[in-house]
């Protein structure tokens, strides 16, 4: 049966050690990429990857916050992770959760209110957006 084979799985094998929930980004990304500076919140983390026409941020919200209406002249692609976030994006308000992807056109005048302990990967075609602490 399917629960035979997840015990064994589980006991023999030892697969629990590989799929347990996640509290944040693996080490691994957080301990090689450079921190996001962020003075809209002490509690935004980000760790930014540089390429070259393009920037990924992993986002870490400890607690809940609000990011007033903004624009910029790229597009911003993103994915949630763990909890949700509320994006106004011109007059138009949508929550989205874990897995949902969201698109914010370049002009675009948004605004986002992130929950508590709120993941996500955000997308920007535009090198350079997001700056870097210097270590």
């Amino acid at each position: 049966s399917s629960q035979n084979t997840i015990d064994f799985f589980t006991e023999v094998v030892g697969m629990e050690k590989y799929h347990k929930p996640l509290s944040g980004f693996p080490a691994e990304i957080k301990e090689s990429l450079p921190k996001a500076m962020s003075t809209i919140s002490s509690d935004l983390e980000g760790c930014v990857l540089n390429g070259g026409k393009c920037q990924v941020v992993f986002w870490e919200v400890k607690k809940a916050f609000e990011v007033d209406v903004h624009s910029h002249r790229h597009a911003e692609w993103g994915i949630v992770v763990c909890g949700s976030c509320e994006l106004t994006i011109g007059n138009e308000t949508r929550t989205y959760f874990a897995g949902q992807e969201f698109y914010i056109p370049p002009e675009a005048p948004h605004k986002s209110k992130m929950s508590d302990n709120y993941r996500a990967v955000d997308f920007f075609n535009a090198p350079g957006w997001i700056k870097t602490k210097a270590e």
